[in-house]
């Protein structure tokens, strides 16, 4: 198979698989929402906002490293052992932090003892959520998807069927049986991975050793985990200011958690759901990339980063429209909550912007861009959260919204001039940004239309 026919089939795959993947979760949401209503949706994203940091520490960067080191025919033995063991290790103390601290976390900064269990019982699974990134990422630098796909619906299966039977059968809390789930969910992957990649391994073989591996590891994995900590703090400490400002502005704490459970955990997955569609192909450009930039071959770089730019957009306006039309459909349909539906309307303009800054993300990840996107990513997550300490108090949050909007401009911008300067490309307005503007037009026009018709 030719390497061009390998590239769309794998992208078929795990846009099939990462839809079906979302479809899942999107439901399962609406099943959380059943048990726990808006306010318990809030502290939800809460407790999983700071256990993000735990995965952060374990992950950033290490899967990234496998999958650019196997792209360049350097995944040997001490290579993945280096990174796994770099990724355990740092797992281990983000899991000691968590487990040891869960307490003194859930009373100064979730402001809620209920938070306590459910930080402990995720913390556990933090070595597993490491294990499967690190290995994952060599699957994909041979551009062998079916092995990690495979992986993520055993994963997400595991998880939601566990999930559910605790809800239904047990006496636990339901935060406490959703993180259980979570947690169980990690380990039926390990149980997965582990004798896949080794089996793997038994057949195809690893690269040779080569000298300087755990630098070029540090090298790559050491900006991307520092920029990740360091957004992930700054984001934790976001989403935990958020509720505080609501409360100063006038919400008592039970309403300053629904607003934020309705924004964060009702509309934004709603937002990024197509996201699905794109982001698989956008994660097999690493790869791709990272081949061609050590070929020093600029033509195939700015060949890619330009369908990048011209098929995410034209996927992107169109589905803004369908959000535009179909906003109180979607928020009652998922999770009854006429709020949602309304916030959404808001934000959906910014889709299009959202979706071409994670495929752009991925193109300089690809490009060894590492340092600019840690610096880019910081100051972006430093000025959000100086603003929502000033401004939600004062604003509430329609401040949040403003703040929303004005950080996504300001990242995509920055992360995109960059990738125009590297691949020396020039933007092209009428096929970039005209067409699929038109085409996002017409399909809000039709699509209202058919609304009003039916």
């Amino acid at each position: 198979m030719n390497k061009k026919r390998r590239f769309l089939l794998n992208t078929a795959v795990l846009t099939l698989s990462g839809f079906l993947l979302r479809i899942l979760g999107l439901w399962f949401r609406t099943v959380i929402t059943s048990y726990v209503d808006a306010d318990g949706m809030g502290l939800y994203q809460l407790i999983f906002s700071v256990f993000f940091l735990g995965v952060t520490a374990c992950t950033s960067g290490f899967g990234l490293a496998m999958t650019r080191l196997a792209a360049e025919g350097k995944a040997s033995a001490g290579c993945v052992r280096r990174c796994l063991g770099l990724a355990l290790l740092l797992s281990g103390i983000a899991l000691s932090v968590l487990f040891l601290g869960s307490d003194f976390i859930a009373e100064n900064f979730i402001h809620s003892q209920l938070a306590a269990r459910p930080l402990r019982i995720l913390a556990l699974g933090l070595p597993f959520i490491a294990c499967c990134a690190s290995l994952k990422g060599c699957f994909f630098a041979q551009r062998n998807t079916v092995i990690p796909v495979i992986g993520d619906f055993w994963e997400q299966g595991a998880t939601i069927g566990i999930s559910l039977f605790l809800l239904r059968h047990s006496s636990l809390p339901p935060l406490e049986s959703l993180m259980i789930g979570s947690t169980l969910g990690e380990v039926a992957a390990v149980l997965y991975i582990v004798p896949v990649f080794l089996a793997y391994v038994g057949r195809h073989g690893l690269a040779k050793e080569s000298s300087g591996i755990t630098r070029q590891i540090v090298h790559i994995a050491g900006p991307m985990l520092a920029g990740s900590l360091v957004r992930s703090s700054l984001s934790g400490a976001e989403n935990l200011l958020i509720p505080v400002g609501l409360r100063k502005n006038g919400a008592d704490s039970v309403a300053s958690l629904a607003q934020y459970g309705v924004v964060q955990g009702m509309v934004m997955p709603i937002l990024t759901f197509p996201m699905s569609l794109i982001s698989s192909a956008a994660m097999l450009l690493i790869p791709e990339i990272a081949e061609a930039n050590a070929g020093n071959d600029r033509r195939s770089i700015s060949r890619q980063a330009e369908y990048a730019f011209r098929y995410t957009l034209l996927f992107g306006f169109p589905m803004a429209a369908v959000f535009i039309v179909f906003a109180e459909e979607l928020g009652t349909v998922f999770f009854g909550n006429a709020q949602a539906a309304v916030i959404l309307r808001i934000m959906a303009p910014l889709a299009p912007l959202m979706y071409i800054d994670n495929v752009v993300d991925n193109l300089l990840k690809g490009l060894d861009q590492q340092m600019f996107s840690l610096k880019v990513n910081t100051i972006d997550s430093v000025s959000r959260v100086i603003l929502i300490y000033f401004l939600i108090p004062r604003f509430g949050i329609q401040a949040y919204l403003v703040i929303l909007f004005a950080s996504e401009i300001f990242n995509a911008s920055l992360s995109i001039g960059r990738l125009l300067k590297f691949a020396k490309l020039k933007v092209d307005i009428l096929t970039w940004i005209i067409y699929p503007a038109v085409c996002g037009a017409l399909t809000f026009y039709v699509l209202a239309l058919f609304k009003k018709l039916f």
